[in-house]
């Protein structure tokens, strides 16, 4: 089943990132993003030992200065994401965050010149006009006649601009490396670039104020790496529009996760959004 990657990776994201923004409104986005990294890469590094023969190393030099571009726009997109959930509504920000494969289809389309069919064009436009819908206050216009951004939208807006460009550029190594070694490395690269900045910010690793969420940052880091893996080897199987757009249509779990409970209620305008982005996230992936 080629699609089934993309649903492992949609279930296992959906459940890490409702847990990121629980754990992030505690300690914090920056020590959020470095201790789950932490633990994926703890997981990744087992499968790495069980199966050091199998991998390809001479061509990793060659692609060393991709992956630090990539590490850097995962940075980006995460502290991002975590961020707006910490200011803004989970089911908000969420599929603003998911619609990354909008940034994919795009940068495929000027730099490979790639030809869009007729029914992409159409779902980039319900994934747009989607992401304005949920992202205004509506209730503001009517009254001061001025548009006027929600919590947390700006964020995800560049969450969603840091994701895309990411996998835009993981598709390069993963075809090159096989589907581990790309994700394991910039994992790598990612959280030295977390502890230099922590370091740099003389901030504590563990929190002192408050009990330390170990359990949850623990999944997260698990479910994450499974999802970089899923979604990996998904890519390196079959198209990677047919699986990118459904690995990031998580935001259906976690909009449910958030309403369930965390008892966040959903507005007409943010269930017709999210409505339009699904729809132009299945349609892209036709």
């Amino acid at each position: 089943m080629t699609i089934l990657p993309g649903i492992l990776s949609m279930l296992f994201w959906g459940i890490a990132i409702y847990l990121a923004a629980t754990v992030s409104r505690k300690i914090g986005n920056v020590l959020t993003l470095f201790w789950m990294q932490l633990f994926g890469l703890a997981v990744g590094m087992m499968y790495f030992l069980w199966n050091i023969p199998s991998f390809h190393y001479a061509q990793i030099p060659t692609f060393l200065p991709i992956l630090f571009l990539i590490a850097l726009f995962q940075i980006i997109a995460y502290l991002s994401f975590y961020r707006g959930m910490e200011k803004g509504l989970v089911s908000l920000v969420s599929p603003l965050g998911s619609t990354w494969s909008l940034i994919t289809a795009v940068l495929g389309v000027l730099i490979y010149h790639e030809v869009l069919k007729s029914h992409q064009v159409i779902a980039i436009s319900s994934i747009i006009i989607g992401i304005l819908i949920i992202s205004v206050n509506l209730g503001s216009i009517v009254k001061t006649k001025k548009v006027e951004l929600l919590n947390g939208v700006q964020e995800g807006m560049l969450a969603m601009l840091g994701w895309g460009v990411a996998w835009f550029l993981t598709v390069i190594p993963t075809r090159n490396l096989d589907w581990f070694l790309p994700a394991f490395l910039f994992r790598i690269m990612l959280i030295i670039m977390l502890a230099i900045y922590i370091a740099f910010q003389k901030r504590p690793l563990i929190p002192q104020k408050i009990r330390f969420p170990i359990v949850p940052l623990l999944v997260i880091g698990l479910f994450d790496m499974l999802a970089f893996m899923s979604l990996s080897i998904g890519i390196s199987q079959t198209n990677s529009s047919i699986i990118a757009p459904i690995a990031s249509a998580n935001t259906i779990v976690v909009i449910g996760l958030a309403v369930i409970f965390l008892k966040e209620k959903l507005r007409l305008n943010q269930i017709i959004g999210t409505i339009g982005i699904l729809i132009g996230i299945i349609l892209i992936s036709l």
